[in-house]
């Protein structure tokens, strides 16, 4: 999916300096580690590699990316890569939105405001009537049987006329899209770290605990929206 102006919404993208004195394919072999996970298929040809990933494990480093491509050209490493991820939690909050809106429109619909006032003051004419002030039937009475009693007390009138409303719908879409804003700033901080680190020959490219789970929350979004 390549739409110029927007696709950053679901794109990482940047650029590394990478060691002048060796080959783009040496330079580009470093890096392979990371593609070396389960679900992913890599290829280097020249001086670009591509990779793709399906059924990707949370504990993959890269899991929340699903393509992409690393160019090494003039001393200079330029990675864009892809993710559904994070394109799923930016449009999450508008399906929410969507969802809500519909809701309250079929309440509105099915309830419309003349039968709402009528049902509440029928429901309040009736609230002022108590047990007691109903008269038994003199049968009834003879038989000893138990006085009425209401047939809903309060809170169960209370949930009844319980209405859809907006409030659920914008707190999912809260969550979604800080999740979306804390993945696209954090994924890139990550894979930059990542790839910096394995260039420049560092033992690992770990990170913290924390920011692995962020990358596992994101890769488990993939199936809402």
């Amino acid at each position: 999916m390549n739409l110029p102006g927007i696709d950053w919404i679901w794109r990482v993208r940047g650029t590394l300096q990478v060691d002048p004195t060796k080959s783009s394919s040496q330079n580009l072999s470093r890096l392979g580690v990371l593609f070396e996970e389960k679900g992913t298929s890599y290829r280097i040809e020249g001086n670009t590699l591509s990779f793709t990933k399906k059924g990707q494990l949370p504990q993959d480093k890269m899991s929340i990316f699903d393509s992409g491509t690393l160019r090494v050209c003039d001393g200079v490493l330029r990675y864009d890569m892809m993710s559904r991820a994070l394109l799923a939690c930016f449009l999450a909050p508008a399906l929410f939105f969507a969802v809500g809106h519909l809701g309250v429109a079929l309440d509105k619909w099915r309830n419309p405001p003349e039968v709402v006032a009528a049902k509440a003051e029928a429901a309040k004419k009736r609230s002022k009537v108590k047990p007691e002030d109903v008269p038994m039937h003199a049968i009834d009475q003879i038989l000893g049987a138990a006085k009425p009693e209401k047939k809903k007390d309060d809170e169960e009138i209370g949930k009844r006329s319980r209405k859809p409303s907006m409030t659920t719908a914008y707190v999912f879409m809260g969550i979604f899209f800080a999740l979306w804003v804390l993945g696209r700033i954090m994924e890139n901080v990550l894979i930059h770290s990542r790839l910096r680190k394995l260039l420049t020959g560092e033992a690992s490219a770990s990170v913290s605990s924390a920011d692995d789970h962020l990358g596992s929350a994101l890769a488990g979004s993939r199936g809402t929206g």
